[in-house]
């Protein structure tokens, strides 16, 4: 990983001191506390909300962001809500997300958001309140000094691109510009700032009026873009794109739709980037990986050339498997990050770019070239494969299916909406992997973490910026884990629509229980020591309108009440029983050992002759051992 992530100090050493200066008018600076001067900069910048729980170790920062005119305070019920919010709002504003916590338990409540922004590569500032400096520990020979003292800077210190104790008021605003923009520009990323009460209520001078230094970027890695992958592009018989979160986070969408729509390249998505095109694009092939429609994984497995950009390739997209990923094929990995490309096998040729660079170079080139792919028969290929297989489940007569619900939402939710979902869980996984999202729909998750709990609090950060159009998905079991932050919805007069999935409980988990411990049931509904509550009903005693949707024939209080100017919870019971498929199962092997399946060949399994046809190249042994054949000829 770039060293820059880590070297604060160099980084200030070395950038250009003419870009760094604070331009000030011929008027003197009032003086305010350094707590004012903190959310001053950050309303310069751009950042109008701060999400926060007020405490003892904060209260000076509480109270200057509360006087600042500029800036609104959302008040959350848990420092892990506030921390969560502050990221779901650096998702869809140029400004930066910032939550204040108090110390101590504050501060450690924050982990958990600030983790999930580490892995997605979201920009965040977290402000925590600290001790004053009399009382830290700074020789770490006490557990404790200060009342409630701890030190987060050392605990987040693997999760964030730079955390720091401020232990002194002067040079606070030139570092705190560094800090900022360190988090917005290479490879984003969370930064954490611990302020001690005596500093926090340091007198400094804030100037009437200056131009607070945010460069555009850190890094501008321009390179070439290599002509040996230019001619591999124009040679490709059947070329594929699988663009990655990357793209989002350096804020270059449009280039990529750019990029597809001038080359008639199909390609693929990671769940991030679910929104990047409409699903029924012709050009648009899936979301291939672990969980995934079959059609998205058969076309990585078919095609010859395969670009992927901003996408970190784990293994859940490679189905635990990266050697045998796209094995009919060259691959370019393009990634901003050294450390990921490395992790890739030898036959993957990787080159590092910000995908801010490289899409508009790409672009160049291949106008220079007048290159344009015209292979229709390879775009009629991964059509005819989408038609085939990629197909929800067909409605169940008997229950409510999760397949049949995530297919009607797909109909129901508008175009040109904000959807904020939870981050793991089967019905999590059954939307990403068939939700068929329309033109212009936003959609997000924490998907590198897949924290519980997600749900509310983002979407608490998105209403503080969305008020048309925005509604969440989430599951009953996640929504348990911050059920208290609906209050906080109430509170701020969110109108979004919220689809609760209510499948009495840990499918996921109960499907793991019965798979591979004999059905020994352990934490996953009333029966086994877990029940989650009646939402309908807590939404009922905090005021929030709720409907309940036990049939097909209910989805009609969505279509006429999904248009109303208010807060409304649709509970959404499904059948608990459903399997999540296809997926890439494992199985066991003659010698008791689980073995990842091919991301070909997913379960429910395919004849083998079907697969053959399917499949450029020879079958992976593996698919004859999990059907139960010996060699290839039985």
């Amino acid at each position: 990983m770039d060293k820059i992530n880590y070297n604060l100090e160099s980084l200030i050493n070395n950038l250009d001191e003419k870009n760094s200066k604070f331009r000030g008018i011929n008027s003197k600076p009032k003086e305010d506390t350094l707590s004012y001067l903190l959310f001053d900069y950050l309303s310069k910048i751009g950042t109008n909300t701060v999400f926060l729980v007020p405490g003892g170790g904060n209260m000076f920062l509480v109270d200057a962001v509360g006087r600042h005119p500029d800036i609104k305070c959302v008040c959350t019920h848990n420092e892990q809500s506030a921390v969560i919010a502050a990221e779901a709002y650096s998702r869809l504003n140029k400004g930066i997300g910032v939550a204040l916590v108090t110390t101590g338990p504050g501060a450690t409540n924050s982990i958990t958001g600030i983790a999930g922004s580490w892995i997605d590569s979201i920009p965040l500032l977290v402000v925590s309140g600290q001790v004053k400096t009399d009382d830290i520990n700074f020789d770490k020979k006490l557990r404790q000094k200060g009342p409630q003292e701890v030190d987060i800077v050392s605990m987040v210190k693997g999760i964030t691109k730079y955390s720091e104790t401020i232990t002194d008021h002067k040079n606070f605003l030139k570092k705190l510009s560094k800090i900022v923009n360190l988090s917005k520009n290479g490879r984003p990323g969370p930064c954490l700032i611990d302020i001690p009460l005596d500093i926090q209520s340091q007198k400094v001078k804030i100037p009437f009026d200056y131009k607070p230094f945010l460069k555009n970027e850190i890094i501008k890695a321009k390179k070439q873009i290599p002509n040996d992958l230019i001619n591999k592009i124009i040679k490709s018989k059947k070329p594929l794109f699988l663009i990655g979160h990357g793209v989002k986070s350096s804020k270059s969408e449009k280039l990529a739709i750019e990029l597809v729509k001038y080359s008639n390249i199909p390609v693929c998505v990671t769940w991030p980037m679910i929104d990047l095109l409409a699903f029924h694009d012709p050009l648009y092939v899936g979301r291939p990986g672990v969980v995934a429609k079959r059609n998205a994984n058969l076309t990585i497995q078919n095609c010859d050339l395969l670009i992927s950009i901003g996408a970190r390739l784990d293994r859940i997209v490679t189905a635990f498997n990266p050697n045998n990923f796209a094995k009919n094929a060259e691959i370019y990995c393009i990634d901003i990050d050294e450390g990921e490309l490395m992790k890739h096998p030898k036959r993957f040729k990787k080159l590092k770019f910000d995908c801010k660079y490289f899409l508009p170079d790409l672009l160049v080139k291949l106008r220079d070239r007048k290159y344009k792919n015209r292979n229709t028969r390879w775009i009629n290929f991964c059509n005819n494969l989408k038609k085939k297989y990629g197909k929800s489940e067909l409605r169940k007569k008997n229950s409510m299916s999760i397949y049949s619900t995530v297919n009607l939402l797909s109909k129901i939710i508008p175009p040109n909406s904000t959807i904020v979902t939870g981050s793991s869980g089967l019905c999590i996984e059954v939307f990403y992997t068939h939700f068929e999202n329309k033109r212009n729909q936003k959609t997000f998750l924490t998907t590198g973490l897949g924290s519980m709990g997600y749900g509310f609090p983002a979407l608490v950060g998105a209403s503080s910026q969305i008020k048309k159009n925005l509604f969440l998905y989430e599951g009953d079991g996640s929504a348990m884990m911050n059920l208290q932050e609906l209050q906080t919805l109430k509170t701020n007069k969110c109108k979004a629509k919220v689809f609760l999935i209510n499948n009495q409980g840990y499918v996921s988990i109960r499907n793991t229980q019965k798979n591979y411990f004999e059905g020994r049931f352990i934490g996953i509904n009333k029966n086994s020591g877990m029940e989650t509550s009646s939402i309908s009903k807590i939404a009922k005693a905090i005021g929030i309108k709720s409907y309940i949707i036990k049939k097909y024939s209910d989805f009609n209080k969505i279509k006429n009440t999904l248009n109303k100017d208010e807060l409304i919870i649709y509970e959404i019971f499904v059948n608990k029983d459903e399997k999540l498929i296809p997926k890439c199962s494992a199985y066991k092997s003659d010698n008791g050992t689980m073995v990842s399946s091919p991301i070909e060949d997913m379960t429910p399994l395919l004849e083998i002759q079907e697969l053959k046809r399917l499949i450029s190249g020879p079958i992976d042994k593996k698919s004859y051992s999990m059907r139960g054949f010996k060699n290839e000829t039985n």
